[in-house]
């Protein structure tokens, strides 16, 4: 469940390569690489050969290689260095490093941010529907699969028609698993100076806590 969750807002964040070659998306990454980026999220997954679909929703403010993340019960803080995961329900929190591995690629949606020049280009973009209304689509295929790519076998950014305001994505992987991620409250803002912001406050756990540190 936390590494879904944590892909699906990847999906979001990943529609950053500097391959682009569209305005649309041209001007979207100028935003994201100057700025501090907060949006609410809802997704949709439905994996292959089933007809089971998970389903969340958050809230995320993300900055360079920095994050915080809120959704489906979990709390996610990452500061670039340090990943912090805590379920405040069940009293547990998960701690660990962040590298340039495979798994943090998966795992960490800001690492992805930074290093997506390397992963995808834009295949298309094209006029198409969205939840209902029209947007325009930036179709991206990953230029490598597994590392990278996250198994992504294609990634679809949709934009409000005639803007670079992100509305939603979607993504298929390699095993024929679909994710459907609609985006509202999309804001761009000053970026902050410090990282002390993106840092997780374990005073604020209880002694009640089970803490696994797998640093």
């Amino acid at each position: 469940m936390r590494k879904t969750i944590i892909i699906a807002v990847a999906i979001l964040a990943c529609g950053l390569p500097s391959m682009a070659k569209s305005k649309t998306l041209s001007n979207f990454i100028d935003k994201v690489s100057s700025s501090l980026v907060s949006f609410d999220y809802s997704f949709s997954m439905k994996a292959a050969n089933s007809k089971a679909k998970m389903t969340g929703s958050g809230n995320v403010k993300v900055q360079g290689s920095s994050f915080v993340m809120d959704g489906n019960g979990l709390e996610i803080w990452c500061d670039g260095a340090t990943r912090w995961t805590v379920d405040r329900l069940a009293e547990e929190a998960l701690v660990e490093s962040v590298d340039d591995s495979a798994d943090s690629y998966a795992t960490n949606p800001a690492l992805l941010i930074t290093s997506v020049d390397a992963a995808f280009e834009e295949a298309s973009f094209w006029a198409s529907k969205f939840q209902g209304k029209a947007v325009d689509a930036s179709v991206l295929s990953p230029v490598n699969k597994g590392k990278y790519s996250m198994d992504i076998a294609q990634l679809k950014l949709f934009f409000k028609s005639g803007t670079s305001i992100l509305v939603g994505a979607e993504v298929k992987l390699n095993d024929g698993s679909i994710s459907e991620i609609v985006v509202s409250n999309l804001e761009f803002s000053d970026s902050l100076d410090e990282k002390g912001s993106f840092r997780f406050d374990e005073k604020t756990l209880t002694d009640s806590y089970v803490i696994t540190d797998l640093r």
